[in-house]
């Protein structure tokens, strides 16, 4: 399968995963930013996202097959992962799978551990509110935004979930989601699975970087067990006044981390303050 991707930059390669009802997209800034600092930026759309192929399964393990025939069709050796929430998720299996293919991981506000199923009740309701819009009402993505705004209660995320919205190729021009929406439905429960579940038990010895956004509740206390249990060669660090979408909340401070991690031949700080 061949996945759409984006590739920014020249010089050492980094790959961008994004987490769940991302794209690529989401990630442009600080992929530019990252190939102004010298790396060759991949940020592909995984499987039944974006502009990437739908398929009936969306399991770790099919996602890890995806990046394994990407880096093949790339050419890619060795290179450094980043990834954000269900891409963090997939980075980590990634990093236990086939750490001989990995400079450095950087996981971004998710934890190895298994999340409680208020997490997946969360994602699945959203889902169905997705499913839930009848969209040949609606001409434009604007009156989809305010619908979702009325129904969520939360404007950063609904203008943050319209980005996934198309218009068909056919003559209308009819407003579609992007996303494979009831296979990601049917998998929530999978994704919302710990490490430990997927009986992957060796440790990962890629140094690697996890960051976590301070107003965020996807990485806690509880969770640094597993951090240590999986990832032994790893640091903590905190962006402050950051929810979940650090990244785009905090692009600056969640820069100077990223590009100071990949610079570096030791593990930066654990630390619970901006740079």
């Amino acid at each position: 399968m061949k996945l759409y991707s984006r590739i920014i930059g020249q010089g050492e390669p980094v790959i961008i995963l994004h987490g769940l009802f991302g794209m690529s997209d989401n990630w442009l800034s600080i992929a530019k930013g990252l190939a102004n600092s010298g790396y060759c930026v991949h940020v592909p759309d995984l499987r039944n996202h974006g502009r990437s192929p739908h398929k009936a399964s969306h399991r770790y393990t099919d996602m890890c097959e995806d990046i394994l025939e990407y880096i093949a069709q790339h050419n890619l050796e060795r290179f450094s992962l980043i990834g954000h929430s269900m891409g963090g998720k997939l980075a980590m299996i990634f990093g236990l799978l086939n750490p001989e293919l990995l400079e450095k991981l950087i996981i971004v506000d998710i934890a190895p551990s298994r999340y409680d199923l208020n997490t997946s009740g969360f994602h699945d309701n959203l889902i169905s509110t997705l499913l839930g819009i009848d969209l040949h009402l609606h001409t434009s993505r604007a009156t989809v935004r305010q619908q979702l705004c009325e129904t969520l209660g939360d404007e950063f995320l609904a203008q943050f979930l319209v980005k996934n919205l198309t218009r068909q190729g056919n003559s209308d021009k009819r407003l579609a989601w992007k996303p494979n929406l009831p296979v990601l439905q049917s998998a929530l429960n999978h994704l919302m699975t710990g490490l430990e579940d997927l009986e992957l038990y060796a440790p990962c010895t890629v140094p690697t970087l996890f960051v976590k956004g301070g107003e965020s509740n996807y990485y806690l206390p509880e969770h640094e067990q597993d951090r240590i249990h999986f990832f032994p060669n790893s640091s903590l660090v905190e962006v402050e006044k950051a929810g979940h979408w650090l990244h785009s909340e905090q692009p600056d401070i969640f820069m100077k981390y990223v590009t100071s991690f990949l610079a570096s031949s030791t593990l930066l700080p654990n630390t619970n303050a901006s740079p």
